[in-house]
């Protein structure tokens, strides 16, 4: 018998009344020799009334208090970088306003956004002040109708975060922030993968993946422009991984088959308003990548993102969400309904394939206890987390049959999915009723 064990640091909960995240983050694009007046703008001679107009013709309302109170900006920061961390995390409102906002920036500087898309059952601001570790804890604070949080590292710059409703699914949330890509893999989604068992994101299938840029393509002359794919061998560790250039057109992408045993791992794509010629050099175009674990990064433009891309990716959580939680309701009954998980690839032909047996096991905080059956493969998982536990058998050479016994949530579920989906590549899911 196999038996693993991981042991954990006991938990601290603590509730802050507060809903803003901010994490601070060094400004890109330096620029040290530009000169700033009072006001925060750029040169000697802009004045408050100048402020205050430019801000109305962004539709937006000025907070003609911080006018007069806030600090020059650091001349480090560019004027991108200025205009849309002053919107993400100080003027910008909720959602709608947010986006038209942050559009006109983008569209005017060419900064970059990072979103994340999150499933809570709870403001993940509150989540993250609960579960997130003293030394690692970020301050937060509402401001305009959503939670900003700023996250400190040692020895780095300070990076914030704006979190926001989706409009459409009421658990569903946008985790939005202008710092790069690398500080907000690094330093906000890691710690939302391993410290926050809560707060839980998606790993999209290739079919997904495809939904997300036809959604694209609906609204916009939209062209992939960039393919990463992943093509696993016959061990599900080992892979090859290729990026592609291409030029087509986002819809006749998004109704494509897959190859043999690929999985899609990012997409980039040029979007312009229809009937506008690409590749022009125009500010209209904006850049748009999609990856696997519903992150997204839009720059010079970020219309399509808020209109089409982030609405269909919150339809496809809530979705995958409502599924998972269906399932988990039935643990700790004498019939419980069960998750399929099916594979293109027959990856449990044999059942005593110690390779995929620790594959399953190594999910992160976990225990498992394999039983040797010789007819198929049958593990006993536990997940630290929330102390959810699951039966999981391949009945089957190309699926996973996840039971809850005595006890599941939606969020533990979602963990294991997106680790097996992970380790074995592209899968369908799908709910089996136990009849009970």
């Amino acid at each position: 018998m196999a038996k693993r064990r991981i042991e954990i640091a006991p938990r601290q909960r603590r509730f802050h009344g507060t809903q803003v995240l901010e994490l601070p983050c060094k400004p890109p694009h330096a620029s040290a020799n530009v000169p700033l007046n009072e006001y925060g703008g750029l040169g000697g001679a802009e004045s408050r009334q100048e402020v205050v107009a430019a801000a109305a013709r962004r539709q937006l309302r000025p907070n003609r208090e911080r006018f007069i109170t806030t600090a020059p900006m650091p001349a480090s920061r560019s004027m991108a970088g200025q205009e849309y961390a002053e919107l993400l995390y100080e003027r910008g409102g909720r959602l709608p306003s947010l986006a038209r906002a942050a559009d006109a920036a983008a569209s005017r500087g060419g900064a970059t956004i990072n979103v994340a898309v999150l499933h809570s059952r709870k403001h993940p601001a509150t989540e993250i002040s609960e579960w997130a570790p003293d030394d690692g804890r970020p301050d937060v604070s509402r401001r305009n109708g959503k939670s900003v949080l700023t996250l400190n590292g040692r020895g780095k710059d300070p990076i914030r975060i704006a979190i926001v409703r989706s409009g459409g699914q009421p658990n569903v949330y946008y985790a939005l922030s202008e710092c790069t890509s690398a500080d907000f893999e690094a330093r906000f989604v890691s710690l939302l993968d391993s410290r926050i068992p809560t707060i839980t994101r998606v790993h999209l299938s290739n079919e997904e993946m495809r939904s997300i840029v036809g959604a694209a393509a609906e609204i916009c002359d939209a062209r992939v422009r960039r393919v990463s794919t992943r093509t696993r061998r016959s061990d599900p560790e080992k892979y090859d991984s290729r990026t592609d250039r291409i030029d087509r057109p986002a819809g006749e992408f998004a109704g494509e088959g897959d190859e043999e045993r690929c999985e899609i791992r990012a997409v980039e794509m040029s979007c312009s308003p229809a009937g506008q010629a690409q590749g022009n050099g125009t500010d209209t175009t904006c850049m748009l990548a999609v990856t696997r674990d519903c992150r997204f990064s839009a720059s010079r433009g970020t219309g399509v993102l808020f209109d089409a891309v982030l609405p269909r990716a919150a339809d496809l959580a809530a979705g995958r969400a409502e599924k998972l939680r269906a399932v988990a309701r039935t643990a700790n009954r004498r019939i419980a309904d069960s998750l399929i998980v099916r594979f293109k690839e027959h990856w449990f032909a044999d059942p005593r394939n110690s390779a995929r047996i620790d594959a399953i096991g190594s999910m992160p905080h976990t225990a498992f206890f394999d039983y040797l059956s010789e007819m198929f493969m049958h593990i006993s998982l536990v997940d630290y987390g929330d102390c959810s536990t699951y039966d999981i058998m391949a009945l089957a050479n190309d699926k996973l049959t996840i039971i809850p016994t005595f006890s599941a949530t939606d969020a533990s579920m979602s963990r294991l999915v997106n680790h097996v989906m992970e380790k074995f590549g592209d899968a369908t899911i799908e709910r089996y009723d136990g009849g009970s």
